[in-house]
């Protein structure tokens, strides 16, 4: 005798199959590795690698900056950390208020503190100002911001382009060094 085909039947046969397609694909896909196979998967040259990081640099009881990537490999002996997708936080600057960079990679030198940034970096503070370039650099000792690339500056009601950048940030000023062209529209 053959077995009546019910939609429960056919329901209870999708949902074992569904189920089975699940299992296999989580077994497939989360085998354990040991540790020495996670270190052979290390690009050359590289001590650690991390994804997400965040980091908060801080003076006293004060945050001073943050800094976060989606991934991070580290050098020991060259002392310095590669960054992928990176966002930094300058906290606390005066009339300018915190101040937002972002740039497709980057480097970190451990030993000193200093970053820098490349590939569409874009910097923004809280008061509107926004700085766009290739290439940035921060010097965590002098507190200073440096561009040797094309710089573009938009604020309300102006556009100022040139070459080479330098922000003294205690001193809230900002430099540029050649090819200088300003925009005012509103006037």
């Amino acid at each position: 005798m053959i077995p009546k085909v019910t939609i429960r039947n056919v329901l209870l046969i999708c949902i074992l199959i569904l189920l089975g397609a699940v299992s296999f694909t989580v077994w497939r896909n989360f085998k354990t590795s040991t540790p020495e196979q996670l270190v052979e998967m290390l690009p050359d040259n590289v001590d650690v690698a991390l994804d997400n990081i965040d980091y908060t640099e801080t003076r006293g009881d004060q945050r001073f900056w943050r800094l976060q990537a989606d991934s991070v490999s580290h050098e020991a002996q060259q002392k310095e950390v590669s960054l992928q997708n990176v966002r930094m936080t300058v906290y606390d600057q005066g009339e300018l208020g915190d101040i937002e960079l972002t740039g497709q990679s980057g480097k970190w030198f451990s030993e000193t503190g200093n970053i820098e940034l490349t590939g569409d970096v874009v910097a923004k503070s809280d008061q509107g100002l926004a700085l766009y370039c290739q290439e940035l650099f921060y010097d965590n000792k002098a507190e200073m911001i440096t561009s040797e690339s094309l710089v573009r500056i938009v604020a309300k009601d102006m556009e100022t382009t040139g070459r080479g950048l330098k922000v003294f940030l205690p001193e809230q000023r900002i430099v540029i060094l050649s090819q200088v062209k300003t925009e005012l529209s509103n006037w």
